[in-house]
């Protein structure tokens, strides 16, 4: 668990090593694990926020992406909670000024 209170499994980041060259690219600090690391952080969020209040957001799979994606409001609980939290970008974290929804597009 991160400082925002957001976490990654334990399973989440055997998946990730057991990618090609998975174990190499977190040491390295790779921001292909960044990525995933910040998508994993924001999809536990958004699934634990779920078991509070089942409107606060869909989650779907969408076909086009062949991944599981969450929908939400734009000013509704789940958004606001975004705004609110860190994304780490290998050594340094995302400053103020940049949008947090743009690194999960």
């Amino acid at each position: 668990m991160d400082e925002d209170g957001l976490y990654i499994t334990s399973a989440q980041m055997q998946f990730f090593l057991n990618r090609r060259d998975g174990p190499n690219k977190l040491s390295k600090g790779d921001s292909e694990f960044f990525s995933y690391y910040n998508n994993c952080r924001t999809y536990n969020l958004i699934y634990d926020m779920l078991d509070k209040d089942v409107d606060c957001a869909k989650m779907y799979w969408d076909s086009k992406l062949e991944s599981m994606a969450f929908s939400f409001p734009m000013n509704g609980s789940v958004a606001r909670v975004l705004a609110e939290i860190k994304t780490v970008v290998g050594d340094d974290e995302m400053d103020d000024d940049e949008d947090i929804f743009d690194l999960f597009s």
